[in-house]
């Protein structure tokens, strides 16, 4: 598997997601970008963020932050964690996620 055939989507988001990020008020704190695909198929754009904005980090999760990404990238879901470092998840790929997490 390669995520090469991913990069022009990949590309084109991360010249978006500083806008998008300002739009909503947020600065751009990313570090770098991380373009992996899985075993199971599915190609994600990782955005690493500073930790800088961990004294703001419920306005950078917040439900409309995430849906003002996804929109402006063309309804690509767009996760937020906190788990290991602070990053954006971008799902380039048609989803193979399951529906539910129940």
């Amino acid at each position: 598997m390669s995520a090469n055939r991913y990069l022009p989507a990949g590309n084109k988001i991360a010249q978006l997601f500083p806008d998008v990020l300002r739009e909503q008020g947020l600065e751009p704190l990313i570090n770098r970008y991380i373009l992996t695909e899985t075993e199971r198929g599915n190609a994600w754009l990782f955005v690493v963020m500073d930790d800088r904005i961990i004294e703001s980090i419920e306005s950078y999760a917040a439900e409309k932050a995430l849906s003002s990404l996804s929109t402006a990238f063309q309804g690509h879901p767009v996760f937020f964690s906190n788990s290991n470092g602070l990053y954006y998840a971008v799902l380039l790929s048609s989803s193979n996620l399951p529906r539910s997490t129940n």
